[in-house]
């Protein structure tokens, strides 16, 4: 072949059709292969979508590492054609995956909450020293009352002294 019978070749625009044909696959496989094998959509001057020779050779490649389209649909659709032991070793790798989600969060969780037995420790003997000074406050109230109910029990009388009168009478 001449050089540009190569490049005309390599130059061709691929349709979608085309690639659906040579991959076997429909137009949401040919998007999950574009994202898999990093080949952006171009577009020609009509404003169609077109493939290059090494847009096609990359999306083969693409296609070649993926599962194969009737086992993915046999998956999800509960057939017969996997064997019960692939699905026994998701079941166990999802297990696994579950598994390891909860110990990571729940060491975590426990190094967050380490703490907090000391804190809770704490509150507890600040609330209960908060009541003690509380009862204090209240007995000092009372006596300062009948410090101040006894003060006004005594009248001034002359010569700069103090007679007391009964204690019956003060509003205090």
């Amino acid at each position: 072949m001449t050089a540009s019978v190569v490049d005309s070749i390599e130059n061709k625009e691929i349709s979608p059709k085309e690639i659906r044909e040579m991959l076997g696959v429909d137009n949401s496989g040919i998007q999950e292969l574009c994202k898999l094998a990093d080949v952006k959509l171009k577009k020609n001057n009509r404003g169609l979508t077109y493939f290059t020779k090494d847009d096609a050779d990359a999306l083969s490649k693409a296609s070649k590492m993926t599962v194969p389209m009737p086992v993915r649909n046999a998956v999800f659709k509960g057939s017969n054609s996997i064997s019960n032991g692939s699905i026994v070793q998701l079941v166990d790798t999802l297990k696994n995956i579950e598994k390891s989600i909860t110990d990571k969060l729940t060491s975590v969780l426990d190094e967050k909450l380490d703490g907090m037995d000391d804190v809770v420790m704490e509150l507890i003997r600040v609330k209960t020293e908060n009541e003690t000074m509380r009862f204090k406050i209240n007995e000092l109230n009372k006596e300062n009352y009948k410090l101040k109910k006894e003060i006004n029990s005594f009248k001034k009388v002359p010569f700069g002294f103090y007679a007391k009168t009964s204690t019956n009478n003060n509003p205090f």
